[in-house]
């Protein structure tokens, strides 16, 4: 899932707020050396819908490969299908439950609520990993867009990794710095990002062939497992807003609900125009069966230089917007867990003047660092699998709290009729996860180890719970679920 490229403010002047300045408000509520400082603030829906598109899209950076997996048409109605099958039921499950349980701790608080301890532990677990993957993606997408500008394009494996390392490297030094500047660095990236795309749009839709759009590639069969997970990485992530649910307005139960969906019929119809467009522009210069990602700006270029370099500007200021927001967001994550003792406790080390995360800072880094030696496909798998394994939790979750908890308050209600939406989105989620873990070749091994490290971890986490129950402490989970 996407994290956000940017804040911004509504009409009433009120913050529109990056998911990662949000987890790091919601945690503040009880961490106050956690808090990037943005004073008092309640989410309305404008709010809500920037929230939730900067989350799952900021852009349209790395949609490339689903025309590639699957041509104009059919990636059109994938597009459509998905939004309708999986987006629309995620978007109602959010409501309900954000309405049912209004805090902070969001997801987590949902399936600690409905599966236990282990199983809450387990999901901010595998959230935490599926972030820093996707942390790890944007290094990968903006040095291959560069590269292929450069004509860099068959380089080395050795010397990608060199300009991926670079690359993540300068995309990090705000962070080294204070995490306290990245909320302003959002701001500014947000703007930088949307105003190019928007031109490309306008300018290209002029020189568009419709006719490009029905064209198919005579022996090439449809690539459904990969089309599926691309589609899956640019469109899911309607869950995020519960990390923030104490900070929405009240009534919840309508704004939430009209915020998602407005939000979901815009980043489905940006991607849907921009790749309509890239395509019918660009079948003599770069046909969409030849796209890898990063391509758009490189089709941008054909519209003239200074498209090109708009484009690859917009790329570069929104990867490094949602490198920085999703790194940030982790790394608060990594030591509010320290801090509540279900985590190394060094990782809880600060700045000493601005109170940054530094330790897991760091070892975010070298994580990131290791995982920019494989393609974009093969961390978007590792990404999605655990992604994918955290929403499949929330699923679950959302029928046991219906079965075991029909007395809970639930001010937004899921329609009857929709619930039979949510069987195919549960099918797209466990044929996505079948092609992740079986058929994606040397991530699989990669994704099994982490995976197998999260059942350890939980058990840990468990068993210092009853000791410090026994002995008459407080619940770690308790403090770091609370969301107060």
């Amino acid at each position: 899932a996407r994290p956000p490229a940017a804040a911004a403010m509504d009409a009433a002047g009120n913050p529109l707020l990056s998911p990662g300045a949000v987890a790091a408000v919601a945690d503040a509520r009880k961490h106050e050396a956690h808090c990037i400082e943005f004073g008092p603030m309640r989410i309305g829906v404008a709010s809500v819908i920037a929230f939730s598109f900067f989350n799952v899209s900021g852009g349209p950076w790395g949609s490339e490969d689903i025309f590639t997996n699957a041509g104009p048409f059919w990636g059109v109605i994938g597009i459509v299908l998905f939004t309708v099958f999986f987006c629309v039921p995620q978007c109602l499950l959010t409501s309900e439950l954000c309405c049912a349980l209004p805090r902070n701790g969001g997801y987590a608080v949902w399936v600690r609520e409905a599966l236990g301890d282990f199983w809450g532990v387990q999901e901010v677990y595998w959230q935490w990993v599926s972030g820093v993957a996707d942390a790890a993606i944007y290094p990968v997408l903006l040095c291959d867009t560069i590269m292929q500008l450069t004509g860099r394009s068959g380089a080395g494996r050795f010397e990608v990794w060199r300009w991926r390392m670079g690359v993540t490297a300068i995309m990090s030094l705000p962070t080294f710095v204070s995490f306290h500047f990245v909320p302003g660095l959002l701001i500014v990236f947000g703007f930088g990002t949307a105003l190019p795309v928007a031109a490309f749009i306008a300018y290209g839709a002029r020189l568009v062939d419709p006719k490009v759009w029905l064209q198919t590639v005579s022996g090439r069969p449809l690539n459904m497992g990969k089309l599926i997970n691309s589609i899956f990485w640019n469109l899911e992530g309607w869950d995020a807003i519960s990390t923030c649910t104490g900070l929405v307005r009240k009534p919840r139960e309508s704004i939430i609900p009209r915020g998602l969906f407005i939000s979901l019929a815009a980043t489905s119809f940006q991607y849907i125009t921009v790749l309509l467009v890239a395509a019918g522009v660009s079948e003599q210069f770069e046909p969409w069966y030849s796209w890898k990602d990063g391509s758009l700006p490189s089709i941008g270029a054909s519209l003239g230089p200074w498209m090109g370099l708009w484009m690859l500007v917009a790329s570069a200021v929104g990867n490094a917007g949602m490198y920085l927001s999703e790194f940030v967001e982790d790394a608060y994550l990594l030591q509010g867990a320290a801090e509540a003792g279900i985590a190394p406790s060094f990782f809880a080390m600060q700045m000493l003047f601005t109170k940054s995360p530094y330790v897991a800072g760091i070892f975010q880094f070298a994580i990131i660092s290791v995982m920019v030696v494989f393609d974009f496909g093969e961390i978007l798998v590792f990404d999605n699998f655990f992604t994918g394994m955290a929403v499949l939790l929330q699923f679950v979750s959302f029928f046991v709290l219906r079965w075991r908890r029909p007395d809970l308050p639930r001010p937004f209600v899921v329609p009857r009729l929709a619930l039979s939406l949510f069987l195919p989105a549960v099918g797209i989620l466990c044929f996505m996860l079948f092609h992740c873990f079986v058929k994606a070749g040397k991530a699989s091994l990669v994704t099994a180890v982490a995976f197998a490290l999260g059942t350890p971890y939980g058990c840990w986490v468990i068993r210092r719970e009853q000791l410090r129950k026994a002995t008459g402490g407080g619940s770690a989970l308790d403090e770091l679920f609370s969301g107060r």
